[in-house]
């Protein structure tokens, strides 16, 4: 199986960056606006090939004589979001229209997906979800992290800096707890973000635009409500865990607009990794950043999916209060930074 998964990311690798390449040579550009961290026009939609590589990678796992999960409704996601968001790259949807598409579409996919049954803390700790809170949990699961996926996308590289670290630990944990759609989701995403970063990393030539962003996020929200289960292996505390760096820094910066009275769907600067890049710090040095605490954070939950009974939801609980102190310390250094 090694062997197969490490084929499957190189030629999702490939597929993404032919694309890339393809949407760079083709030039739909992406003028700065208020909420740009770049001055000149740059060709976005690079990273819409990661519906093609999911494609491509889901087609292998089909004809493996193996179970299939529920890949044809990943797909779906996967594909519904990559056309929502390449007509926005190219027609300028509004964020009314958006939001409600997105809407539909998490709860119609987050039933085909899976909808977990049980939210554990232990193997004889649990909640039952009965289906009318499991669909709705489900699919606001699948909305918050697509969005959040969406809104992180604003410097080069961060994309792939922050989802890549995620997309490995849906391998390692789908592996181990037999999800093969997880992992083969997580192949298709870890490799096509490495394919798309030869074009994104700074200076990026090409942006993802928010048919790549897009796909981005239902690729690995649908692979992680896949992996998620019935949620009494404790998968269900690491779908969120694996993105955690993402998903603090956007609603953390929700809660704060909205303590602001600034709560809106108007583009804005002020996420945590724009405060840094303002205060002076590269694109580079930020996307790092975001990469290593990704990655402490996926290497915290697959060592809890190993322990003891209860340890994945401690383990999220904790790194969720790390995070959160986190961001309220850079913040304030960033701050700094400004006004020296």
């Amino acid at each position: 199986m090694g062997w197969i998964l490490l084929t499957n990311a190189l030629l999702a690798a490939g597929v993404s960056l032919g694309v890339a390449v393809l949407v760079w040579k083709a030039g739909v550009m992406d003028v700065p606006g208020n909420r740009s961290m770049h001055t000149d026009p740059t060709p976005r939609g690079g990273a819409v090939g990661l519906v093609a590589a999911a494609g491509a990678v889901f087609a292998v796992l089909a004809l493996l004589p193996v179970p299939h999960g529920n890949a044809p409704g990943l797909l779906g996601l996967v594909a519904l979001m990559g056309a929502l968001g390449a007509c926005d790259d190219v027609l300028g949807l509004s964020s009314r229209v958006k939001f409600a598409v997105m809407t539909v579409g998490a709860l119609v996919f987050a039933g085909a997906i899976g909808v977990p049954g049980y939210l554990a803390f232990s193997g004889t700790i649990y909640l039952v979800l009965p289906p009318w809170i499991g669909l709705p949990g489900a699919a606001l699961f699948l909305f918050v992290v697509i969005n959040a996926v969406n809104f992180m996308d604003g410097s080069d590289g961060m994309l792939a800096a922050g989802i890549i670290p995620g997309a490995l630990g849906l391998v390692m944990a789908g592996l181990s707890t037999g999800h093969l759609d997880a992992a083969f989701a997580g192949v298709a995403l870890a490799g096509g973000l490495a394919g798309f970063l030869v074009l994104n990393r700074a200076p990026a030539r090409v942006f993802a635009g928010d048919g790549g962003s897009l796909s981005a996020g239902a690729l690995y929200a649908g692979g992680a409500l896949a992996l998620a289960g019935t949620g009494l292996s404790g998968t269900l505390w690491l779908a969120p865990l694996f993105v955690l760096p993402f998903l603090a820094d956007v609603l953390l910066t929700m809660a704060r607009r909205a303590a602001g009275g600034r709560l809106n769907l108007e583009a804005h600067r002020e996420h945590l990794y724009q405060r840094l890049i303002a205060a002076g710090w590269s694109h580079s040095r930020v996307a790092l950043g975001y990469a290593a605490a990704s990655t402490v954070c996926v290497m915290a939950g697959l060592l809890a999916l190993t322990g003891p009974e209860g340890s994945p939801a401690l383990v999220f609980v904790g790194m969720a209060g790390i995070m959160t102190a986190v961001f309220f310390v850079v913040c304030g250094y960033a701050a700094r930074r400004r006004n020296q």
